[in-house]
């Protein structure tokens, strides 16, 4: 969003192999990432607090017998990096111009596909939202579906191409047939009809408006209503996603299932129903820890100055030797109040400390190294999967409970410094071209009350 209106767009993307499926077909594009091939089997998600002036978000669903839809969906998700790039650069063309030689693009491409496999049929469906300097776009081909969430109103900002009587229409699921067929998608010939989306009619955002984009793994789920009931809490987007993502596997989703929503805010701090909840857990905490403190004290006969009663961790902890004392300035890095991984961090690949909450710890004197393990009840990283650019570094924010824990007890590592290295802060440095680099952020021993994420980092 620009800097006139004020207003910037959190946003928060999922993608589930659902109930029944194997293989997840489905695609997103979330300024920048998508799901590429490493990750394709897996479950997908991301969070991110966005103030560009060009936010674009996308779901595709890919359809093809045999799984086959992941490559159309694929090629339509890759493809989407020039239009972002064309919104906010390119004076001369608006934005629909820019968006409709996209889907023909696309179309043409997936087409090709098909001609290079032998006539092996895919195709994907479209949702597309583009948020241009205060500008809302949509367009759809399918039946994934964009909604906006206004003033207590759900209205559907995408049409269904949906096979009536009397229509053409594609069948390309495993089972034969997909809500009777769809009569618009990407992946059409020519002989098929030509390729129309339907566009709503651009309007300008406004403080609250929240936007869904998602596949039919929701919709044939969840009603509409249920959609507003959920969008009408104080959460922040990766809630929503959380709680959408949720009521469609208990529906038993036999489908693939993504969606994306994207919250239109006034910069700061933003109290949720999840913070909340994790402030007001924290408080019941910390009063039974000085309550158990205080009857410790009395049944003790009181303590000395040097027998604090708490338990530090040290170096040895973590499999390190350190000496019996160690003063220690190192920041942690939370990304936010909610441990329970529904916060917003950033995500700006160009800035080594964006997206994070820094906070410098008092030098500190730790006593003699102890040895019990880390118990670490949730642990995430707010990106799975992303590709950098050789030389920029990117700064991997931590959710991580209980929120005590120190930045110093979580151990970096690369599965090869020298294509991208990661520092003790999870600091990440794209050196050279690579197709795929682990990184692992572990707490503790896994196996006994530790923790263990890993991401995958791309270099371009």
């Amino acid at each position: 969003m620009s800097a006139v209106n004020k207003l910037v767009v959190r946003a928060a993307a999922e993608s589930q192999v659902g109930n029944a499926r194997g293989f997840n077909e489905d695609n997103v594009y979330f300024n920048g990432d998508f799901i590429t091939p490493r990750t394709i089997r897996q479950d997908f998600a991301i969070k991110t607090g966005e103030s560009a002036d060009v936010n674009c978000f996308a779901v595709l669903d890919g359809m093809g017998r045999n799984n086959t839809g992941s490559f159309a969906s694929l090629q339509a998700a890759n493809m989407l990096d020039d239009v972002a790039d064309r919104v906010a650069f390119d004076t001369g063309r608006d934005t629909d111009e820019i968006v409709l030689d996209y889907i023909q693009g696309a179309n043409d491409a997936i087409r090709e596909q098909i001609r290079e496999t032998g006539g092996v049929r895919t195709a994907s469906t479209l949702a597309l939202l583009v948020i241009e300097n205060g500008i809302a776009h949509a367009y759809n081909a399918g039946d994934s579906r964009i909604y906006l969430y206004r003033d207590k109103q759900l209205i559907k900002l995408s049409r269904d191409h949906v096979q009536v009587k009397g229509e053409r229409a594609i069948a390309l699921s495993e089972e034969g047939i997909r809500n009777g067929g769809l009569t618009k998608y990407l992946g059409m010939s020519e002989d098929e009809g030509e390729l129309e989306p339907y566009r709503a009619k651009p309007f300008k955002v406004k403080k609250g408006d929240k936007f869904l984009v998602c596949s039919d793994g929701i919709t044939d789920y969840v009603s509409e209503e249920d959609i507003a009931e959920c969008l009408s809490k104080r959460k922040d987007p990766f809630g929503h996603t959380n709680e959408l993502m949720n009521m469609a596997l208990k529906e038993d989703s036999d489908d693939n299932i993504t969606c994306i929503v994207a919250d239109v805010v006034e910069p700061g701090f933003h109290l949720t129903q999840n913070m909340i909840a994790v402030a007001l857990g924290c408080l019941i905490f910390i009063a039974g820890s000085l309550v158990g403190g205080l009857f410790g004290y009395i049944m003790g006969g009181g303590m000395s100055k040097d027998d604090t009663g708490f338990v530090n961790y040290t170096a040895n902890d973590f499999g390190q030797t350190q000496p019996s004392t160690v003063t220690t300035t190192a920041p942690i890095i939370i990304s936010g109040a909610d441990v329970s991984g529904s916060d917003v961090s950033g995500s700006d690949a160009n800035d080594a400390s964006s997206g994070t909450t820094s906070t410098l710890y008092p030098t500190t004197t730790y006593p003699t190294s102890t040895t019990e393990p880390i118990i670490v009840e949730s642990m995430s990283l707010s990106v799975h999967d992303f590709t950098m650019k050789k030389g920029k570094t990117y700064n991997i924010s931590v959710e991580i409970y209980p929120s005590d824990i120190p930045a110093t007890a979580i151990i970096w590592k690369s599965s090869d410094p020298e294509a991208v290295s990661v520092d003790e802060y999870g600091v990440v440095t794209a050196h050279k071209k690579s197709k795929g680099v682990t990184i692992t952020a572990t707490v503790g021993d896994p196996t006994n009350g530790g923790w263990e994420e890993k991401c995958i980092v791309r270099v371009s």
